[in-house]
């Protein structure tokens, strides 16, 4: 959550540059990317204190179950580059409007589905995945990110009514390039 508001910030800073100052090119792209890198370093380091001490630098491989590949402090740098990359492909795919919001839709349900399964142990057991206490509130987030990804998509159908711009790209929650324009006149 604080990643996704995060990065959901920084895409609004540049959103309302864009607007309020009728600048087209809002936050300069490097200053975004540091202050992102930035936001994912701090939760990377945080997942790393708050993980108990036997997993909090291991990567399970898909698969085999008992094999785990140890990062080390390559962990940090790793996690950076998932959230960060994540989040500018959801900005960059998004060239069109409602191009990327489908795969977000798809990629939220499958993380939800994934997420529950590994949460109850009764499942995680019979599937032979590894069981991840607390993981039911992340499945209600993408179960949550569906449902609004579902009511984007039925008012971003053409005529499309509502864009985002980079506040929704950057934090995947509503990924649109274009500008912020509010309801057609009519």
């Amino acid at each position: 959550m604080v990643v996704t508001c995060g990065f959901g910030l920084v895409g609004f800073a540049d959103d309302f540059l864009k607007l309020t100052r009728r600048n087209p090119k809002g936050l300069p792209g490097r200053a975004k990317l540091v202050v992102q890198i930035l936001i994912a370093g701090g939760a990377a380091i945080w997942i790393v204190v708050l993980s108990p001490v036997e997993i909090e630098t291991h990567l399970a491989i898909p698969f085999l179950k008992s094999v785990f590949l140890n990062l080390g402090w390559f962990f940090v740098p790793f996690a950076v580059f998932v959230m960060v990359g994540a989040s500018n492909a959801v900005n960059l795919t998004d060239g069109l409007d409602g191009l990327a919001i489908v795969p977000v839709m798809i990629a939220a349900g499958c993380f939800a589905l994934i997420a529950y399964l590994v949460g109850n142990s009764v499942f995680a057991n019979y599937l032979q995945l590894h069981y991840v206490a607390g993981s039911g509130e992340l499945a209600v987030f993408c179960a949550a990110l569906v449902g609004a990804s579902l009511g984007f998509l039925w008012f971003n159908a053409p005529p499309a009514m509502v864009f985002m711009g980079d506040t929704g790209s950057l934090s995947c929650l509503r990924p649109s390039r274009s500008s912020c324009r509010s309801f057609p006149s009519s």
